[in-house]
């Protein structure tokens, strides 16, 4: 038998093992042995599907070569004779021998149908013609990774970095929309023209009920492919299978890809089966491979390979060392050569050193991640749910009856609702685009890494409401007699409705600073309780503290309403003054160091505030004035407080390395002392220092995690409460990793310098939009704009730190609305007097040599073309807001009065995202405003969501 040939799991081999090999892929769920196989007959020569209103005279396509055969289809290339594009025309026979194949062939029209990412095979319509079913979908012409594999006997390392990420993000997609795929091998695994993987072949599918059902909804149907099924789904008695059986697939495939077999191969299944449950499996010795497998390889797989509940997610995958030990290729490195030889690496010589070539491998795995959205450069994203998309197809009676009516064409619903949309627009169809837009939470790294057994009752998937349905074929009559009864005239045409987030690409760097809505697992309050505190306001007067009489409060300097007050005219003032003037300035003083700044934040203001990671390593959270008791929110609320822990980034990415001091503990123990702050209005900030000894956490009796214990009292329970919301503030923002403007080796290691330097923590955040503020307790000021350009002032407004896009990205941007990753790259840093660089020309430095002598004339246009003018006015009109409202952070809220930046954005964004009014830390109230915004659109203003 050859050692890549698949076997049917339901067939039983005796022990002398007589049977013939069995040379095609095979499954175990409903698909027949090789004696049922009853396989369509060959399609004619043209074929024809139903007409539409999309096309009134049906589309033709001449039929080709055969592409493949499965188990019951047949899969041969079709041309659409009117468009000449070429489409992969999968066959199965339109009347099918039982009730449940029919089930499970519905299940997958729906399933794939709701697939729509770089990495899966796109589905694009079905219909019946003379007795057969046709599924239309994207071409694949390049072959499975099996037949690559077959011909050249194994695949290099950087060949499969380059897939496993490719097909990492497809996982990651199909789980976020509530996918499992349950049949994840090397045959199902295409190559499109550009050699890019894709995953196909849906037909053992599940969907689960909602984003929710990974915990209760764990499926118990014996299926997959011998090599390729995880131990859990063989073990039907013992809770059955879940996400995770694909990450066990996935490491499969990456053994099979480097070795040229998957791992337990055997002359039985039940040997098969042995083997998996008790890991049992070799790598090939150097002497008998002629491929180089590196250690880091044999680790990774080891990690995927193990009980699910410690399985890492897709994201947690992309970080492990087999990504950066070797080299990664870029996208046009993949040509179709790789069908029959192995990649030659021979430009490789072409670097000049060790470390140019390294970081030209760093970026194109960065790059290929984004495209894939997957991994630590990726910020966490809401998918549409697939059964929700499943849901919207009954409501609108578009859900697929199998057989396929003869007069009838199956689109995805979004593709229905586009063709729709210019005939007959209305209340119906706007409806449908609400259920689309509707996300539900991907599984994070934590659910991936901790499952915990579920008391309530097995949740049904879809596929097994599906059978428990009577079958109802679909009206399509009586569906456009609804929606013609509901459309309203004068509604302009509806957008094609296809993804609920914003480009990965354009999203990966600053824009880190999302709504953690649906990412943090924080405990909620009652519903009760929620009501109740949403009355709330807060009141100085009667506000409680997280102090105690032990503790040692000491009044923070300069931090009092009045005297932030007067700095904040004096540093309006001198704005005005530089944007005024029109020369550079004189010599100015130049300070001894850069200032800290926020590289990394997570934006939690609908509930707790905001985390955030310094420049220097430290940690901090700035908290709104959340309830005193959290068991009863009607007794009052705390004041707005922050909490910093200096140098802690390090503690909290290395916290699951058993040989940090302080591991497994919430805080670092043996570092510096945390700091808590409460702001006490006109009082303004007082400072405390507490012991990390005091949030020591202990193992649990088990020993597999460290809690920690109840406070002394009500005011030791707020600092612990406090501690606890920072660090999953913290473990959220390093798992996506530093900022690469930022790198960890320029954090200072002197503890002393660090705690005496002012400047070291935020007081307040506002947010007018898509512009972010953050105010030091020195007095400079950070703003980000949705250019991903940082503003940095000092206190007097003299100086500015000014992180910017280059100049040919930075006009690109400006024309036609658009930013490539490589600009987001190649962002640099300018530090001058604002006056100069707000004068920034030739003119100038010509008149006045002895001032720019030392100002790269490179440099001269980039202020301009960042547009650094119109945000230091920006910065004006938010200041003025702020003095004539007497008080930071204190801004107009209403709908036609709020700030909103005017300049440039990117413009490619496919949907509307969210844009947020808010302040935490100031003297404003901490009310919230969101509203839909539409970059396309920026002049149009939608009135204000719940959210």
């Amino acid at each position: 038998m050859e050692a890549l040939s698949l076997r049917d799991a339901n067939i039983h081999i005796q022990a002398n093992n007589n049977l013939k090999p069995v040379l095609k892929s095979t499954t175990i769920s409903t698909k027949p042995t090789n004696k049922q196989k009853d396989h369509p007959p060959p399609p004619p020569a043209e074929v024809k599907e139903p007409s539409t209103s999309e096309n009134e005279d049906g589309i033709i396509y001449r039929t080709g070569c055969l592409l493949g055969r499965g188990a019951f289809a047949v899969c041969y290339e079709g041309q659409n004779t009117s468009t000449n594009k070429k489409y992969a025309l999968k066959m199965v026979k339109t009347q099918m021998p039982y009730k449940k194949m029919e089930q499970k062939f519905q299940t997958e029209l729906q399933i794939h149908s709701k697939m729509n990412h770089a990495n899966i095979v796109k589905f694009h319509r079905a219909f019946s013609y003379q007795k057969c079913t046709y599924i239309v979908l994207e071409l694949c012409p390049n072959g499975s990774l099996m037949d690559m594999v077959k011909k050249r006997k194994f695949i290099t390392e950087p060949e499969v970095r380059f897939w496993t990420v490719q097909m990492a993000g497809a996982v990651k997609y199909m789980h976020g929309k509530g996918i499992i795929h349950r049949d994840l091998k090397m045959g199902n695994i295409f190559l499109d023209k550009n050699m890019n993987v894709k995953v196909g072949d849906f037909g053992l599918a599940a969907l689960l009920m909602s984003g929710k059902d990974w915990q209760a909804c764990r499926r118990k149907t014996l299926c997959g492919t011998p090599n390729y099924i995880a131990p859990e789904i063989l073990s039907k008695e013992k809770g059955g299978h879940d996400h995770a059986v694909d990450i066990w697939s996935l490491g499969i495939i990456i053994f099979a890809m480097l070795t040229g077999k998957p791992p337990f191969q055997s002359n039985s299944p039940d040997e098969i089966y042995r083997r998996a449950r008790e890991l049992d499996y070799e790598w090939p010795s150097l002497d008998k491979s002629e491929n180089f497998i590196s250690e880091e390889t044999k680790d990774l797989v080891s990690k995927l390979l193990q009980a699910p509940e410690k399985r890492p997610g897709p994201d947690k995958i992309l970080q492990h060392p087999f990504f950066t030990c070797g080299w990664i290729p870029a996208p046009e490195d993949m040509t179709v050569s790789l069908r029959e030889r192995h990649m030659d690496l021979s430009y490789l010589s072409s670097y000049r050193n060790q470390m140019e070539k390294k970081t030209a491998s760093h970026q194109n795995l960065k790059r290929l991640c984004m495209l894939c959205e997957v991994g630590p450069w990726t910020p966490p994203k809401e998918y549409t749910s697939a059964y929700r998309e499943v849901e919207l197809e009954e409501k609108l009676l578009l859900t697929p009856s199998v057989p396929l009516p003869d007069d009838k064409v199956y689109v995805p619903a979004n593709d229905w609702l586009e063709q729709l949309s210019g005939e007959n627009n209305g209340k119906k169809i706007l409806e449908a685009i609400k259920l689309f837009t509707t996300g539900v939470r991907s599984p994070t790294t934590k659910t991936y890494a901790k499952r915990v057994p579920s008391v309530r009752p097995l949740a049904k998937s879809f596929a097994a409401q599906q059978r428990a349905k009577p079958h109802q074929p679909t009206p399509s009559s009586l569906l456009e007699q609804k929606i013609i009864d509901q459309t309203a005239p004068g509604i302009s045409r509806i957008k094609k409705v296809r993804s609920t987030s914003r480009s990965a690409a354009l999203e990966a760097e600053d824009r880190l600073a999302v709504d953690m809505f649906n990412q943090l697992k924080l405990v909620e309050t009652k519903d009760d309780d929620e009501k109740k505190f949403d009355v709330l306001k807060p009141s100085l007067d009667s506000a409680f503290s997280i102090f105690e009489k032990t503790d040692i409060v000491k009044e923070v300097p300069n931090t009092k309403p009045d005297f932030v007050f007067k700095r904040l005219r004096r540093l309006k003032a001198e704005l005005e003054r530089a944007l005024n003037s029109r020369s550079v300035a004189a010599e100015a003083r130049i300070p001894k160091r850069s200032p800290v700044i926020v590289v990394k934040w997570v934006d939690y203001t609908n509930k707790y505030g905001l985390g955030y990671i310094l420049s220097n390593g430290s940690v901090g959270s700035i908290f709104k004035a959340i309830p005193a008791f959290p068991q009863d929110p009607s007794k009052g609320l705390c004041y707005s407080t922050c909490i910093l822990i200096r140098n802690s980034e390090k503690h909290l990415v290395n916290q699951t390395d058993p040989a940090l001091v302080d591991y497994g503990q919430l805080v670092p123990i043996s570092e510096h002392k945390i700091e808590f702050f409460e702001n006490r209005g006109d009082q303004g900030y007082f400072r405390a220092e507490v012991n990390p000894e005091n949030f020591r956490a202990v193992p649990d009796p088990n020993g597999e995690a460290h809690r920690l214990s109840a406070g002394r009292n009500e005011f030791d329970n707020r600092k612990k409460e406090r501690v606890i919301i920072w660090r999953k503030f913290g473990n959220y923002m390093t798992q996506y990793g530093r900022d690469t403007d930022y790198p960890a080796d320029e954090i200072p290691n002197d503890k002393t310098d660090v705690d005496s330097s002012a400047g070291n923590f935020v007081t307040f955040y506002q947010r007018w939009g898509d512009v972010g503020c953050w105010g030091f307790d020195d007095g400079h000021l950070q703003f980000n704009f949705p250019d991903h350009t940082k503003i940095i002032l000092s206190v007097d407004g003299t100086w500015c730190d000014f992180y910017h896009l280059p100049l040919e990205a930075a006009r690109d941007l400006s024309e036609k609305g658009i930013l490539s990753q490589k600009a987001l790259d190649e962002r640099q840093h300018l530090s001058y007097p604002l006056q100069t660089m707000l004068n920034f020309t030739p003119r100038n430095s010509r008149s006045h040599p002895y001032r720019t002598s030392n100002i790269n004339p490179v440099l001269m246009g980039i202020p301009q073309a960042n547009d650094l003018r119109r945000k230091i006015e920006f910065i004006v009109s938010c200041l003025n807001e702020w003095i004539t409202n007497h008080g930071i952070g204190i801004s107009d809220l209403s709908v036609e009065g709020r700030l909103r930046w005017s300049g440039a954005r990117q413009i490619n964004s496919k949907v509307p995202y969210k844009q947020v009014w808010v302040c935490v830390g100031g003297q404003a109230s901490d009310q919230r405003k969101v509203m839909w915004f539409d970059p396309r659109k920026p002049d149009v203003i939608q009135p204000d969501i719940d959210c």
